[in-house]
């Protein structure tokens, strides 16, 4: 009976022919599993047939009449293609099945909504710092965001946060408008409950987020100062902590941060050992968040025993591996391993590293190769056999170093999350731009 009624839950019919259950096929989509629903549209987890990757769909809800309104999900598309920034949730694809908007989002592992609280100081820092760099980049497009609130907060596994649903976001053009949507009830300004939202608004909007993060509380209206859970506020943050916060919930617009930007300026300052790294606190000189350096320690935690990222590239000094075929971050080619290579000997055609015991080169087919004695003899661990001679094979071999037959299996590598939808081989799109097997463009 249990099983019946959950599977139940999982199928939504419409009037109109569209019935969502698990397992249905939308267009190159297979659903899995709902994930949940929003103010305006529900929200599985689908895999990708072509790519070979999960993804989140965002669909309209349907009405008791079993229609479903495409404008809102529509709307966001349009808002959202402008905006490419990386703590902003871009769109992999839009698309119109059955006649019914599908909006194809990265699969976090969750949402800050999800996570308990009060959170760790360190920890919420980190993730509003990079809410107010996205939202930042919104404010500078002129986009007021008019929802922010911590269901619209996705997190992913190296530690990267991002902001998702503008789908009743404002572009703001010469005078501010109304709205006549008021965002998600608690974490709304006063002005915008009224349909006068600012990019002040969504300052307000952090603000709640962050106190309700440290404290375990959620201020509520009219906002007198202080709000309940102020003596754990005080125990955890310092005072130019609590001045922001004070600051950023002010009734009156006026009294707050013109705009993330200034937000983001004012919470590093107050913060420095909590928003940003290598930072004591007192530092007269802090520096903001180095994403980029947080990322690459992140993949090479996750990938560094499967692939040698010994490597910087020369155009993006990323980390890429001598058994790559370009650059997966910035798809160059110039990268050479002549002097640099693990291998003690060099490829005389792709210029790779190679065992001397190797025929052939197992990167580009080529035979024999040049000695370099000061370069270090690499340690190598095979993980197949090749079908023709039997020989061992290593990971992401493109042909047999013992008999020179191309390598035809596919390498799908755990922990990688994904196939590249051209060569079947394992990529993580949420780093790499490009395959670096076969070099194709990966969409995101």
């Amino acid at each position: 009976m249990a099983t019946t009624q959950r599977k139940k839950a999982d199928i939504v019919s419409s009037g109109s022919g569209l019935s969502l259950g698990r397992g249905r096929r939308l267009g190159k989509y297979r659903l899995e599993k709902r994930l949940g629903t929003g103010g305006f549209c529900e929200v599985w987890q689908a895999r990708d047939s072509v790519e070979g990757i999960r993804v989140a769909l965002k669909i309209p809800l349907a009405s008791r009449h079993g229609e479903r309104d495409n404008s809102t999900l529509l709307r966001e598309v349009r808002l959202v293609a402008q905006l490419r920034h990386e703590h902003i949730l871009p769109v992999k694809n839009a698309d119109i099945i059955d006649g019914y908007a599908v909006l194809a989002t990265e699969l976090s592992v969750g949402t800050l909504d999800d996570r308990s609280k009060p959170m760790a100081p360190r920890r919420i820092f980190s993730i509003i710092a990079q809410v107010l760099d996205g939202l930042a980049y919104a404010h500078q497009h002129r986009l007021v965001h008019c929802d922010v609130n911590p269901n619209n907060i996705f997190l992913f596994p190296d530690g990267r946060a991002a902001l998702g649903d503008f789908g009743i976001g404002l572009q703001v053009k010469g005078r501010m408008g109304t709205v006549d949507e008021y965002g998600t009830p608690g974490y709304v300004a006063p002005e915008q409950a009224y349909g006068r939202p600012t990019y002040r608004s969504d300052c307000f909007s952090v603000a709640l987020i962050l106190y309700e993060y440290l404290t375990g509380s959620l201020p509520r209206w009219p906002f007198g100062w202080p709000p309940r859970g102020y003596v754990r506020l005080r125990e955890c943050v310092n005072p130019a902590v609590i001045r922001l916060l004070k600051q950023s919930l002010s009734v009156d617009p006026a009294g707050r941060c013109a705009n993330a930007s200034q937000m983001l300026d004012a919470l590093v300052k107050a913060a420095p050992d909590l928003a940003v790294n290598g930072q004591s606190r007192g530092s007269t000189s802090p520096k903001k968040l180095d994403w980029r350096k947080l990322r690459r320690q992140a993949f090479g935690y996750r990938y560094g025993k499967i692939l040698h990222f010994g490597f910087a590239c020369l155009d993006c000094g990323e980390p890429i591996a001598e058994e790559m075929e370009i650059c997966p971050w910035c798809g160059s080619d110039r990268n050479r391993f002549d002097t640099r290579s693990q291998f003690s000997h060099i490829c005389r055609r792709c210029h790779k590293g190679m065992h001397p015991a190797w025929r052939f080169c197992p990167w580009c087919y080529g035979a024999g190769y040049e000695p370099q004695p000061d370069l270090p003899a690499r340690r190598l661990r095979y993980h197949a056999r090749c079908r023709h001679c039997g020989g061992k094979l290593a990971r992401f071999m493109r042909y047999c170093p013992w008999c020179r037959h191309k390598v035809r299996k596919p390498w799908r590598v755990s922990p990688f999350p994904e196939l590249c939808g051209r060569c079947g081989w394992s990529i993580d799109s949420a780093y790499w731009n490009y395959c670096p097997w076969c070099t194709q463009r990966l969409i995101h």
